[in-house]
């Protein structure tokens, strides 16, 4: 399991990958920074279940 720098980091490059493509050029572009767009919002997902207490 990464760590939750690990993971933050990871939210960078896939955000500076995705600001290298805004505006999309072509139609390959625009789906590439859908891609990117989720996997930044489930990797931001992923640090929010780790911040959130357990429900016990």
């Amino acid at each position: 399991m990464r760590s939750n720098e690990a993971i933050r980091e990871r939210i960078g490059e896939l955000e500076s990958a995705y600001d290298e493509q805004d505006p999309p050029a072509s139609p390959l572009e625009d789906e590439q920074e859908a891609v990117l767009l989720r996997a930044i919002e489930e990797l931001e997902w992923v640090l929010e279940e780790r911040e959130e207490p357990p429900l016990y």
